[in-house]
């Protein structure tokens, strides 16, 4: 009989690790793509965004908080510059002008 299973492992986590390395930053592009388009949906369905920067040097970050009331949800995003021009520029100007906030 093989020996009993450990609680909270994972299959993958049992499997030879290779040489190749999964780099951080491939597929950087999507994921902010996926979650400046979750943010322009809340905003959609009645959220609002409240902008702040954060850090000016070396780079500019925006704190991005989005709050929709009627799900009693309120998220936080981190955005870097193009990120946050990215959003402000592909979502409507009569939404951005109703929704947002920068303080």
């Amino acid at each position: 009989m093989g020996t009993p299973g450990i609680p909270g492992r994972f299959r993958l986590a049992n499997q030879p690790r290779g040489v190749d390395v999964v780099d951080p930053w491939v597929g950087t592009d999507r994921r902010v793509r996926a979650i400046l388009t979750s943010i322009q949906r809340d905003l959609f369905d009645g959220g609002t965004a409240r902008v702040r920067q954060i850090l000016v040097s070396p780079r500019e970050f925006y704190r991005v908080e989005v709050e929709r009331e009627d799900m009693s949800y309120m998220r936080t995003t981190i955005l870097d510059r193009d990120a946050l021009e990215a959003l402000l520029e592909e979502t409507p100007e009569a939404l951005v002008e109703e929704r947002f906030s920068f303080v």
